[in-house]
């Protein structure tokens, strides 16, 4: 999934557990066939000694071709430089009277966490750093990265002084929860604390958490993330917490969140039925539950609430107070006590034609007084103010921003209406403002690492198979020559848009400065299957109609090698996670116009796909490969079913962490060697930590400048 991810998508995911062990009983006959035929499923299991054994291997193996490309130590040296030269943008949140931030840099790849006193006008003053996570690292023997966000921190939300910080060991999906005070710089001696698992909580008192965990042998939903949700009282043991909701077995995922303040704040439960069924529930400080009267059909998201409302996007029309509001409208439900019951829910937000919230997870921003919100017309952002009045909601559109620009809501003020925005774009480098109290003021503006004067961001479409026209972003140089080298990415899942970031995680970081250093181009096909636009977009793909993605995304590769601007041999496919499935499904499914594919964290065997990481939970995505019909449909698209002995392929570079429990590494392992068994030139890259997110510069440049120069390598020096 989007790992600059978004994706952090808070689907915690979790280790394969005995599903491995499975009988093939239940299923059907056709599936029985699909899994004897397979000869390295035995590559499945993470912590196998054989397949361990295979992955050192094969990645001591990979790691020495590449040392031994000419390239190499230069390009490892200007990643190196490019890194030092400047650091990349930090993460903030608002607090209250605080404000945090979590810096990486190339001295603290892990981060360091710095609390600042806001103003009267709500700036922070002097930052004073209270967390060094590479020193608690060295202090504890461990690999903890710090999950840093809206949905990975919460903080007490009568004094705001105490936070709960998720830690996750290796860069697993698995997290410890720790009170952390920000005034002594210290974790609570005794306070909120548990082991690492699928964990997640939001406060609803100072002394009570609204929490669900997999630790001490919890039950859990097929996906691996817990089933039940509990009050947790301070002082007491986590095995006293008190369970106040139970999801059904076949249930997917819940989040949590929590809003309003005092004796009416409440804890909120959105629990996803699959991806685009949804119900949500309201929790007392005494426990009591209550269904919530939304709609069901929505899309996905982090559960957005403050101010003592909760918000949701519809997925399809739905009536609501008796009047029929269109799919892609914001629908609110208050909970403050001077709401009228039969008031409570209304509609916040109606969209106008070609128009779509931009993204799920950054595009919504919920203030004290009502939502900001980031909309997308083809491309083209607009910042849009959603104020609750007294005769309704007043929607106030702001300027579009230039094309290639993104906006995203770093954090919200859960006690205000203060927001931190970033700004950034292909051509952008990021600048990170904070809005608050009608002011405006700049807390970090990242320098240039490349020259953005020698570039052009276009904005084109291409005509998909089925005749749908699907948009693509296109950085160029402006002298580009002909048979220009060009690295092409994308998404196309979950109903999550791809949107223009400076060096972002998704593009590599500021490894892709290499690539652009040297002439290269870099395309971006907004395929059906994310977001970009609406929940019609993201269902245009899904299951049995998936392949629309990668038509789509052929159809866009087709049209730039017929405008004259690069050759076949010329072009490379790059993805992590869902987007790995897209590079590898490319890469097998069309070798024809791909010089070299890299496949970071993928998805390649959807047959397969319940019985590894998190797979069980994302058939409603992918389907079922039990139903014959769409085992049909999936074995027609799945990369490593469709590799042929004979058949010439681009040369693959596939990269995953042992650690990696969301996806798992077996599907890396088992493309790789059916690939390299048919005769495919094949680079297996598998580091033991960094889990999802292991392709990440600043805490491993030497797995980065490895891609790069396969990359650089493969596709600009043979010409």
């Amino acid at each position: 999934m989007r790992g600059s991810l978004a994706l952090a998508l808070a689907l915690a995911l979790i280790a394969i557990q005995p599903a491995y062990a499975e009988t093939a009983e239940g299923s059907n006959a056709v599936m029985q066939e699909a899994e004897a035929q397979d000869p390295y499923q035995w590559l499945e299991t993470p912590t196998d000694a054989r397949a361990l054994d295979w992955a050192r291997k094969q990645t001591q193996e990979a790691k020495a071709k590449i040392a031994a490309m000419p390239e190499h130590a230069r390009i490892s040296a200007e990643l190196k430089s490019a890194l030092a030269a400047s650091d990349s943008a930090p993460n903030f949140m608002l607090a209250g009277p605080y404000a945090l931030k979590l810096q990486r840099s190339v001295a603290h790849p892990h981060g360091v966490l710095s609390v600042s006193r806001r103003g009267p006008d709500g700036t922070p003053g002097a930052w004073r750093d209270v967390l060094d996570v590479d020193a608690l690292n060295a202090a504890e023997g461990k690999s903890y990265e710090l999950r840093f966000g809206a949905m990975s921190l919460d903080c007490d939300p009568v004094a705001y002084n105490r936070c709960i910080l998720q830690l996750s060991p290796a860069g697993a999906d698995d997290v410890e929860l720790r009170e952390f005070d920000l005034a002594s710089g210290q974790f609570v001696p005794d306070g909120f604390r548990t082991p690492a698992s699928r964990a997640f909580a939001v406060w609803l008192d100072s002394n009570t958490l609204l929490l669900q965990h997999t630790a001490e042998g919890a039950a859990t939903l097929p996906s691996g993330w817990a089933r039940s949700v509990y009050l947790w009282k301070r002082g007491t043991p986590l095995s006293s917490a008190k369970i106040v909701y139970t999801a059904e077995p076949t249930d997917s995922l819940m989040l949590l969140a929590a809003t309003g303040k005092g004796a009416d704040r409440v804890g909120i439960i959105m629990k996803a039925i699959d991806y685009s069924t949804f119900e949500y529930f309201s929790v007392r400080l005494d426990g009591s539950t209550q269904a919530l009267p939304l709609p069901r059909n929505l899309k996905m998201g982090y559960p957005v609430a403050n101010g003592g409302r909760v918000f949701a996007q519809l997925g399809k029309e739905a009536t609501v107070q008796g009047k029929v509001a269109p799919a892609e409208s914001i629908v609110a439900y208050d909970f403050n006590p001077s709401v009228a019951p039969d008031k409570r829910l209304s509609v916040a937000y109606r969209p106008e034609k070609d128009e779509f919230v931009t993204d799920a997870f950054m595009g919504m921003a919920p203030t004290r007084s009502g939502l900001k919100i980031v909309l997308n017309k083809r491309g083209v952002q607009q910042l849009t103010d959603l104020k609750a009045g007294t005769d309704g909601w007043v929607v106030a559109r702001g300027k579009p921003e230039p094309i290639g620009t993104n906006i995203g809501f770093d954090t919200v003020d859960p006690a205000g209406d203060a927001v931190v925005l970033k700004r950034a774009g292909y051509l952008v480098p990021n600048r990170v403002e904070l809005v608050s109290a009608g002011k405006t003021t700049t807390l970090f503006s990242e320098k240039a690492a490349f020259a953005a004067d020698k570039f052009v961001v276009d904005l084109k479409s291409a005509t998909s198979r089925d005749g749908t026209q699907v948009d693509y972003y296109l950085l160029r140089p402006k002298a580009a020559a002909k048979s220009t080298p060009m690295l092409m990415t994308g998404y196309g899942a979950f109903g999550i848009s791809t949107t223009p970031e400076y060096l972002d995680h998704g593009v590599g970081g500021k490894s892709l400065v290499i690539w652009l250093n040297r002439g290269g181009a870099l395309a971006v096909p907004l395929i059906r299957g994310g977001g970009e636009r609406g929940e019609a977009w993201h269902l245009a793909a899904i299951r049995e109609k998936r392949e629309n993605s990668y038509d789509d995304f052929a159809a866009v590769t087709e049209a730039i090698i017929a405008s004259g601007f690069t050759t076949p041999d010329r072009i490379g496919v790059f993805g992590m996670s869902n987007g790995g499935l897209l590079s590898a499904v490319m890469g097998t499914r069309r070798p024809d116009i791909y010089g070299a594919i890299v496949s970071d964290v993928p998805l390649t065997d959807l047959v397969r796909l319940s019985y590894m990481g998190m797979g069980a939970a994302w058939t409603n995505e992918y389907g079922d490969a039990k139903d014959p019909e769409m085992l049909a449909a999936i074995t027609h698209y799945s990369p490593y079913q469709n590799v042929v002995k004979g058949k010439k392929y681009p040369p693959f570079m596939l990269s995953v962490a042992t650690s990696d429990n969301r996806v798992g590494p077996g599907h890396a392992r088992k493309l790789a060697a059916k690939l390299e068994e048919a005769g495919a030139a094949v680079y297996y890259l598998e580091d033991q930590e960094g889990g999802h997110g292991v392709s990440d510069p600043l805490s491993r440049p030497d797995l980065m400048a490895d891609r790069m120069t396969f990359l650089v390598h493969t596709l600009m020096s043979a010409n």
